[in-house]
């Protein structure tokens, strides 16, 4: 993985919360108001990717405290994610995001269609790493 504050793979989104601009932030630093188009665009898709996020460290600690022995081993076991990646997911404070099929809101995606709306936006997250470089989506 990366040095970036979100990698994308296979549908799933890690990201670091402290690291991601508030959606205000996202908002201004963008140049788009509240209730227009625009602001109703930017604000579906900054939900799309992050609101509702699943932090790790808060969820071993909340749920899984008792069955697994550390964060790492609660990433690797119950999300199947390689030990490595796990270490550093725990080490860097991650959260996860599902963008997959299963998304209600899987037409915000079309929108990665857009080179200069997909770099505008991943610029002022801070970069966003995603697998699938050339840009073709398969359903």
């Amino acid at each position: 993985m990366s040095e970036l504050s979100c990698y994308k793979k296979d549908g799933v989104i890690y990201f670091r919360k402290n690291s991601i601009p508030r959606k205000s932030q996202l908002m201004k630093k963008l140049g788009v108001k509240k209730n227009t188009f625009a602001g109703n665009m930017i604000s579906r898709v900054y939900d799309y990717y992050f609101d509702g996020a699943l932090n790790f460290r808060r969820e071993y600690r909340r749920y899984y405290l008792k069955e697994f022995g550390s964060v790492e081993e609660f990433i690797e076991e119950h999300f199947n994610i390689k030990h490595n990646e796990a270490i550093r997911l725990s080490a860097d404070n991650y959260s996860l995001k599902d963008c997959s099929y299963k998304s209600i809101e899987r037409n915000i995606e079309t929108l990665n269609y857009d080179e200069s709306f997909k770099k505008a936006f991943s610029e002022v997250l801070g970069g966003l790493e995603d697998e699938d470089q050339d840009g073709i989506y398969y359903e």
